[in-house]
């Protein structure tokens, strides 16, 4: 293909030929000219990768045309199908995020910690739940060093490199995604509009889940995966299950709660799981399914609290929420994509005279 074959391969690979006048600022008749054979000038191609949300140097070379073809770069559980094509574009966007942090984290000498523990795992198809504990437990231990609770995992996962920001999906049943290439900054993606972002619990949980696809998964052909939830034996959902147990492994070792359930005293079993939740940063239902698989607590008697129909409020010991970080001036608010760590990158960037104050305004408003 050609350059503007490239160019509209793209647009209809995400689903966003109709919108792409919109999303570049030119006119749709222009867009039209150009897709018909009309020269274009070098800013209007420009215009157009970034409404593709594509590197336009990639993109001249004959890269990546199709947004779902890329190495290990998104996870989620999507309960009705392909994403939309703005989704697409959200996580192809925050692919060049990451792409740019890492060149930013490795000019100031920042870790990237996450790459040098990636190590690709093949998914035990008649395990995968406990072997998703197992990895859990390892990469805590290799991770943070402790097995206590995590006063917040959004800090430790900044502390170790990974840009966690809150965005708003648009399609249905997306919780969280995890982002990677060879040279970038892992990136996770929180969906706001889901239930779960506002509950520390479940949003630890999602952070987690998210981690472990980023240390033990490789990549597909596609760019998404998508789980059909009652479909007993597909790989991807077995992928899933393998993050679930991971999670609570990570966030609550084993070891370390049967020692803290040792020296505690629980009228029932309600009360230790309510204890369990609060103190190490778990939802309640999580919580339940954790006291099962650490032991403390009979599989009946886990599923009976798990399914609660009034389940008790929690108040955290930990603290989790996602950063709204703004920059320089305090009235000042980096776009969606740019808020907590890279925000301070990108700071820090021209603090040391890396980078000029104009480009840092234009990657902070960028996406």
């Amino acid at each position: 293909m050609d350059l503007t074959d490239r160019i509209f391969a793209r647009a209809l690979g995400m689903g966003l030929r109709k919108q792409l006048p919109e999303l570049s600022g030119l006119s749709r008749q222009r867009v039209d000219a150009i897709q018909r054979g009309a020269d274009y000038t070098t800013t209007e191609f420009e215009r157009l990768c970034r409404a593709l949300a594509v590197d336009p140097v990639v993109l001249y070379r004959g890269g990546e045309t199709d947004p779902r073809r890329s190495p290990a770069r998104f996870r989620a559980a999507i309960s009705t199908g392909r994403p939309t094509g703005a989704d697409l574009r959200l996580l192809a966007l925050a692919t060049e995020v990451g792409i740019t942090l890492g060149h930013l984290a490795e000019r100031l000498g920042r870790p990237n910690i996450i790459p040098q523990r990636r190590r690709v795992v093949p998914v035990d198809a008649s395990n995968a739940g406990p072997q998703g504990y197992d990895l859990g437990h390892a990469a805590r231990a290799a991770l943070t060093g402790d097995d206590g609770p995590l006063d917040s995992l959004t800090g430790t996962l900044r502390s170790l490199g990974v840009h966690v920001v809150g965005v708003r999906f648009r399609s249905d049943g997306i919780d969280g995604a995890s982002i990677w290439t060879p040279g970038a900054l892992p990136v996770i993606l929180i969906n706001r509009s889901s239930g779960r972002a506002g509950h520390p619990g479940a949003l630890r949980a999602t952070l987690a889940h998210e981690l472990g696809h980023l240390l033990h998964d490789a990549g597909e052909a596609d760019l998404t995966t998508v789980v059909s939830w009652g479909w007993r034996g597909n790989h991807a959902e077995r992928i899933e299950a393998r993050a679930r147990g991971f999670a609570p492994a990570f966030l609550a070792p084993r070891a370390a709660v049967q020692a803290w359930a040792a020296a505690s005293t629980f009228d029932d079993d309600e009360q230790l799981v309510h204890a369990l939740a609060r103190r190490w940063g778990l939802s309640f239902e999580g919580a339940a399914w954790h006291a099962k698989n650490c032991h403390l607590i009979e599989y009946a008697d886990a599923r009976r609290l798990a399914h609660m129909d009034h389940k008790p409020h929690i108040t955290y010991d930990c603290d989790e929420s996602l950063s709204d970080d703004t920059v320089g001036d305090p009235s000042a608010c980096p776009g969606p994509l740019w808020r907590g760590l890279a925000a301070e990158l990108v700071q820090a960037a021209q603090a040391e005279e890396l980078i000029s104050p104009g480009r840092a305004e234009e990657l902070l408003t960028w996406a």
